[in-house]
């Protein structure tokens, strides 16, 4: 019969109480030891991190990607104050010095309001990882510190609120022209022909489902509703919603994925299980890969150069913007606006409204322009 292991008591930081200066333990059953334990039965702080970091609980993979990105600079951060995270335990930090990391990334790193929001989210998010585990160093009192002073940051250094500015729509037609004209290098070469339908699809997608980058890169065909012309797609915190296109985009999807016929059959693989727009550059060879959401990017910078629109700024997002003033012009219905977009909070759609609010406009062609 096997034995029941005995419980380990594992230091985790000291607790000053008077003139007595004790470490607080914590009653560990035996079996697996904690992530990242170092002699001493002490947490390094970068074993946390990458603990955190590679927790399923920590968020999407882009949210992932995106913490590790604040949290390598909040390792930075601490190594030039003297505490190299590689090396230094949990017990050496203290609230003052969480606190001072945002002005550190405003002011060392350089970084932006909305970023700074962002990055201190990662941060506090690592805290509460923690402090479900019951490694967190912190008093209530202390925790309950470091919180409202991370509000205070974030309202005093909230960023001013951002005015999409859309594509007006001659403008999104010269930049699905741009895409219909591409001049190929190599006529003759199958991967700049698949290109270039592929670069027509997206642009004509954009233009009227409101899709994120990373919402477009993900769609497989089977998620292809041919009766309705949509397809469900998951966006960001896994809300699902529909998405529609209109006969022109979905036209231009198929004629892209007819030519892509043969490629797609000599993978062996369930056409259902391809992604809907892939690669053709000759480092994917014969396989059927998706795009990156950068490659979209890129695409999309680089169509608006050949149209004449480089100075516009436009992106894939702006597309977006483009979609939803659309939607709201048409529907002048803010929750059909949110719903399309898949907007967790009314509030940032409302902005559609203001672009919609031709008052001020009104009220100045009146006083100025009027004879």
């Amino acid at each position: 019969m096997a034995r029941t292991p005995e419980p380990r008591r594992v230091a985790l930081f000291p607790v000053q109480d008077g003139e007595h200066n004790y470490s607080r333990h914590r009653t560990i059953l035996g079996g697996p030891a904690l992530p990242g334990l170092l002699a001493g039965n002490l947490m390094s702080i970068s074993s946390t991190i990458e603990s955190y970091l590679e927790a399923a609980d920590t968020g999407t993979a882009y949210t992932r990607r995106t913490y590790r990105t604040a949290m390598n600079l909040f390792r930075q951060y601490l190594g030039e104050k003297g505490i190299p995270p590689d090396v230094k335990d949990l017990e050496d930090l203290d609230v003052d010095r969480l606190l001072a990391f945002s002005t550190w990334l405003l002011e060392a790193a350089s970084i932006g309001q909305r970023t700074l929001t962002t990055y201190l989210a990662a941060m506090m998010a690592w805290v509460s990882y923690l402090q479900v585990r019951g490694w967190l160093p912190f008093t209530p009192q202390e925790l309950a510190r470091l919180q409202e002073g991370i509000k205070h940051v974030r309202r005093t250094q909230r960023p001013p609120e951002l005015i999409p500015h859309p594509p007006r729509p001659e403008e999104m037609e010269l930049l699905v022209t741009a895409a219909r004209e591409t001049v190929l290098r190599r006529p003759d070469d199958p991967r700049e022909r698949l290109a270039r339908l592929r670069d027509i699809a997206i642009v004509e997608t954009l233009r009227c489902t409101g899709l994120r980058v990373g919402e477009l890169v993900s769609i497989t065909r089977k998620q292809l509703e041919d009766q309705d012309r949509a397809v469900w797609v998951v966006g960001k915190g896994n809300k699902v919603r529909r998405v529609y296109f209109d006969e022109r985009s979905w036209d231009a999807i198929h004629r892209y994925l007819q030519a892509r016929q043969q490629v797609d059959g000599a993978t062996g693989r369930p056409l259902s299980e391809l992604p809907v727009f892939a690669r053709h550059d000759r480092r994917a060879g014969s396989k059927v890969l998706p795009l990156s959401t950068q490659s979209i990017q890129n695409t999309i910078r680089r169509l608006a150069e050949a149209a004449g629109l480089g100075a516009k700024g436009i992106t894939p997002h702006a597309l977006r913007h483009y979609f939803a003033t659309r939607i709201y012009q048409t529907t002048h219905d803010l929750a059909v606006t949110q719903t399309a977009l898949g907007h967790a909070s009314p509030n940032t759609t409302r902005i559609y409204a203001k672009l919609e609010d031709n008052a001020v406009r009104d009220a100045h062609r009146e006083a100025f322009e009027s004879k």
